[in-house]
């Protein structure tokens, strides 16, 4: 047999290899694109082991489950017609309407008289290389793509795993056309992640940056702001975004939590105390005796790979911990600068996936996936964990009081426990300070881990 195999790149299935059935993909025409669209769909969520093949006799002699990707139909296998996306190798303004299948918003619709009516490779890569993103004119003021610009936003399925909910119906059609084949349920997953970057509100900071802050809070008429630091400065009140034991205690039953600390200089947007620091030192230890810990990038490095380079060496020095995972500080993302910066300096995770201002899908996924380069048309060996809430979106973006974020949280965490995907999100140790904007918020934190861990049971 002249079948041609193709490995997805450093990729762990999330089945872990619970069956090794062979799936065949016939196609014509074997792209960089393709290949790494079929491993993540039929591999890494379905769990089959791929075989590629470019001989259409094979596609006739193979007895399993089998897929024709070309113009031509043949029996006995499911067909999809393909767009011309995965044939390319540019990047390239994209014209599509959004048409409906048993349902779903469906991308690059074909004929309605197939077993999926639309390229769901093509519609798929699309959405997690982060196409649009490419091609999109517009920013905010951190140079950020806005969740308001995307096609999800748009046409209204930011609010759904888009993907996984395509791929279910692929494995229900694949069933159907093949009854040997039962493919496994996914499990669903719940990894609260935590930001430190500010972890002191007054501690720490030093006389000077203190004497200043005082004036700053008289001169803006902050009055709580100022109540609260002389009581501080009195010892009538603990630093309030000391709040490590009070989240530690939210966490007792998720020690797979991680927590993303901020490094590098002071700037204009990089204000935590140096990681370097006997208190910052004191913290991390706490902190990695209980979790994993990871980098949170400097707004100032955001694309600089020596930067980054140096507060991942601080951050492991004074942890005790090998950092590999991380997440951009304000969610900067340039792609695809930004990954290819976090690979060159070790970095096989990263968490940024999401937006600042609305909660959902912004891969239109709740399924890891690794990283596709547009501008280089390769894979990078950098595996992206989509979130799905962050505390600062339910807050300033959606305006949400802390009852109705608990709620939406929870709402979307259903969503993704229905599909069997991995829900992650977002919380400040300032977010439950209950100072300030975050009054109220206390126990957002605790009652929305409850209710999550009570899904997953």
């Amino acid at each position: 047999m002249d079948l041609t195999k193709f490995r997805y790149f450093g990729y762990i299935s999330i089945f872990h290899h619970v069956h090794t059935m062979d799936f065949l993909v016939y196609t014509p025409t074997v792209t960089p694109r393709i290949q790494y669209t079929c491993y993540h769909i039929l591999s890494n969520m379905l769990g089959f082991n791929v075989i590629i093949t470019q001989q259409q006799s094979e596609l006739s002699h193979f007895k399993g489950p089998k897929l024709s990707y070309s113009q031509n139909k043949s029996n006995n296998c499911i067909n999809i017609t393909p767009h011309t996306l995965l044939l390319e190798s540019k990047i390239i303004k994209q014209s599509f309407a959004v048409t409906h299948w048993n349902s779903l918003p469906i991308l690059f619709e074909t004929t309605s008289n197939e077993d999926i009516p639309f390229d769901i490779f093509a519609a798929t890569f699309f959405l997690i290389s982060r196409y649009e993103e490419y091609i999109t004119e517009g920013a905010d003021i951190h140079r950020r793509f806005e969740g308001k610009k995307s096609i999800a936003y748009k046409y209204d399925f930011l609010n759904i795993p888009l993907v996984d909910l395509w791929v279910k119906q692929l494995g229900e059609v694949i069933e159907g056309k093949f009854p040997d084949v039962k493919i496994t349920k996914r499990k669903f997953t719940f990894l609260p992640t935590i930001d430190i970057d500010n972890a002191y509100a007054y501690k720490h900071k030093g006389f000077t940056h203190n004497v200043l802050a005082f004036v700053n809070s008289i001169i803006k008429c902050r009055f709580n702001d100022l109540s609260h630091r002389i009581e501080f400065y009195f010892r009538k009140r603990k630093d309030p975004y000391d709040t490590y034991n009070r989240i530690f205690t939210s966490l007792k039953e998720n020690r797979n939590a991680i927590w993303f600390i901020l490094g590098g200089r002071k700037s204009k947007f990089d204000r935590n105390i140096s990681i370097s620091s006997k208190p910052m030192h004191l913290l991390l230890q706490k902190i990695a005796n209980e979790f994993e810990i990871g980098v949170h990038p400097s707004y100032a490095s955001n694309s600089n790979a020596k930067a980054i380079a140096k507060e991942i060496s601080a951050l492991s020095t004074s942890s005790k911990q090998k950092i590999t995972k991380s997440r951009q500080h304000f969610l900067k993302l340039s792609l695809p600068e930004t990954y290819r910066s976090l690979v060159k300096v070790g970095i096989t995770e990263d968490y940024t996936m999401g937006y600042s201002n609305v909660i959902g899908f912004r891969a239109s996924t709740c399924t890891p996936f690794t990283f596709y380069d547009l501008k280089s048309e390769k894979e990078l060996p950098l595996r992206i964990v989509p979130f799905q809430v962050m505390d600062v979106a339910l807050l300033n973006g959606l305006k949400l009081s802390a009852q109705n974020a608990i709620a939406e949280t929870l709402k979307v965490a259903e969503i993704v426990k229905n599909i069997g995907g991995c829900f992650v999100t977002i919380w400040h140790n300032e977010s439950i300070s209950g100072v300030n904007e975050w009054k109220g918020w206390e126990d957002v934190l605790e009652r929305v881990v409850a209710g999550v861990n009570q899904l997953s049971k």
